[in-house]
């Protein structure tokens, strides 16, 4: 077991996939029949809409600034870090309808990047599981960004109907556990 979790740090793949897998299995957590009032209220909640933006802006500002793209060459990574600072409050103001939902479909489409980089060289065939979950979410996530009621209809649908409310969850449950599955056996070492 103690070779497994030193072998899990070393491998960038294997932590990609594990730290997408645990986000997976919270995130079907969440959508509990317990929790049905919070998956109704997701779409209008402000307090969420405010963290969830803040997550995604400081997560774009970050990546920029460690991998930095060629479009923004002529803007430092420390500019970039800074003007992903000042969008925060943009967002909020600017997009406040639907901010949650908005900037949630905004972190659907951040999370698969770093685990598409990551497993894009590993020769096994579990590097598709990640790959695959990682597209659908980037699909959803754009749905989410430019028709944010999409979500908000699914939502009231869910709460309406409990029973699709646990399949989803246990979708995502079920699709975490095969990335944390897919992180023990993408175990390939990253060069030093």
């Amino acid at each position: 077991m103690l070779t497994l979790l030193s072998t899990l740090y070393t491998s960038e793949t294997a932590l990609c996939c594990l730290v997408g897998g645990c986000f997976l299995v919270l995130g079907g957590l969440l959508l509990s029949p317990w929790a049905s009032r919070l998956v109704g209220r997701f779409s209008r909640h402000a307090l969420t809409g405010y963290i969830l933006s803040a997550i995604a802006w400081l997560w774009v500002g970050l990546e920029l600034y460690f991998r930095p793209v060629d479009l923004l060459a002529f803007v430092s990574p420390g500019k970039t870090l800074c003007i992903a600072l000042a969008l925060i409050p943009a967002s909020w103001f600017l997009l406040a309808n639907l901010l949650p939902v908005r900037a949630l479909g905004g972190l659907f489409m951040l999370w698969p990047m770093p685990v598409i980089l990551a497993v894009r060289s590993d020769p096994s065939l579990w590097r598709l599981v990640p790959v695959v979950l990682g597209y659908l979410h980037l699909l959803c996530g754009m749905i989410f960004v430019f028709h944010p009621w999409t979500l908000r209809v699914i939502c009231d649908r869910l709460v309406e109907r409990p029973r699709e409310l646990q399949v989803v969850g246990l979708f995502y449950v079920l699709a975490g556990f095969l990335m944390c599955c897919s992180a023990c056996l993408l175990q390939a070492p990253v060069a030093a």
